[in-house]
């Protein structure tokens, strides 16, 4: 628990609060995507072992959204969170940074040092940073710790993406290195003074000052980069979504398993062929149409993730992702023979599920 009776402690949410004012003005047009995937990081935040579908469900009872665990599992791989394993080497390196943050917004010096050495390096075991990881810690901070919201910041941290979420996090350990003196940080201006009755400063004040000055600029240039960096990568998902919508509607039924009809067509066909049957000319010119339709889902990188028709034999965790149709599992390694209805589909490239596979049990 966090004393923010303390007046040190009220001068570094302030100067939080502060930053948090400047990265609200760029975050407030954000997409809804965004604050999606932020709420989702505060909900595993307090349980870093969470499976989508359990989050999902604590998304729809706390937000009010009605998200399938897919749906959750689709957030994590965009974000590269997919992994269990290094969603939680991710969780537990931010819970631990937020622990040296309790002690350090108290002016506990070895605890900042820490908290400084910690928040520069990377979140997961294999040596390699995570491109969210300052967002998710900055969330962790606000989860473990909801009595430093006195100014209802938490919400407005959910507006932010990777890029504004960093920069923040930064600002919030020079808001702690601020007010205690730390070293090694770029402060941001305190609040303005009345200018009279200020002494004047020496010339190595004046020096030191510039230098904060040109140390807030380089990071105000490095930020609206790191922003555009992060607007290209946003496009560029955004234009992976709508290629896999439109994919999605071809294969609904309300437009007859479009995909699904070419596999079964084209295996047709190619079984047709083996056996010397002559195909009349007539239906020649629909055989090219489909072929060439083929080749357009092929081109587009959108592939079944199962063999259509194809039999094997499975468990209920095999089919967890799967529509089962079938009597249920008695155990979870009872195993049944299922055939495959419809192959599922996914978009290769970014790793986006199109439709599920359909598995019906065999009698």
């Amino acid at each position: 628990m966090i004393n923010i009776d303390d007046e040190k402690i009220k001068e570094v949410l302030e100067g939080i609060h502060e930053a948090m004012l400047r990265k609200k003005k760029r975050g407030s047009k954000i997409k809804e995507d965004i604050v999606m995937e932020n709420r989702i990081f505060s909900i595993i935040c307090h349980d870093p072992d969470m499976g989508p579908v359990i989050c999902a469900r604590e998304m729809n009872e706390k937000y009010g959204y009605d998200l399938t665990g897919d749906e959750v599992i689709q957030v994590f791989r965009s974000r590269r969170m997919a992994n269990p394993h290094e969603r939680k080497e991710l969780l537990e390196w931010a819970e631990e940074l937020t622990g040296y943050f309790t002690k350090a917004i108290a002016g506990d010096r070895s605890s900042f040092d820490a908290f400084e050495k910690k928040r520069k390096g990377p979140s997961l075991k294999n040596g390699k940073k995570h491109d969210s990881q300052e967002r998710v810690a900055a969330i962790m901070i606000y989860e473990k710790h909801p009595e430093i919201d006195r100014f209802d910041d938490s919400d407005s941290l959910h507006l932010l993406g990777n890029t504004l979420a960093r920069y923040f996090f930064y600002d919030m350990a020079d808001a702690v290195a601020y007010v205690y003196g730390f070293p090694q940080f770029h402060p941001e201006k305190k609040k303005a003074k009345e200018a009279k009755g200020e002494k004047q400063i020496s010339y190595e004040q004046a020096v030191r000052r510039a230098e904060q000055l040109e140390n807030a600029l380089d990071r105000a240039n490095i930020m609206l980069q790191d922003l555009q960096d992060e607007f290209e990568e946003q496009l560029e998902a955004s234009k992976a979504r709508e290629l896999a919508d439109f994919f999605v509607k071809l294969n609904s039924e309300k437009y007859g398993c479009i995909l699904d009809e070419l596999l079964i067509i084209r295996k047709g066909v190619d079984k047709l062929r083996k056996s010397d049957y002559e195909l009349p000319i007539e239906i020649n010119g629909l055989l090219i149409m489909v072929k060439k339709l083929i080749q357009f889902v092929r081109d587009s990188h959108i592939e079944p993730v199962m063999k259509i028709h194809s039999v094997r034999e499975v468990t209920a965790s095999d089919v967890e992702f799967c529509n089962y149709e079938g009597t249920a599992f008695a155990s979870p390694g009872e195993k049944k023979t299922v055939r495959v209805v419809s192959p599922g589909w996914i978009y290769k490239d970014k790793e986006l599920q199109i439709s599920r596979p359909k598995v019906k049990e065999e009698a």
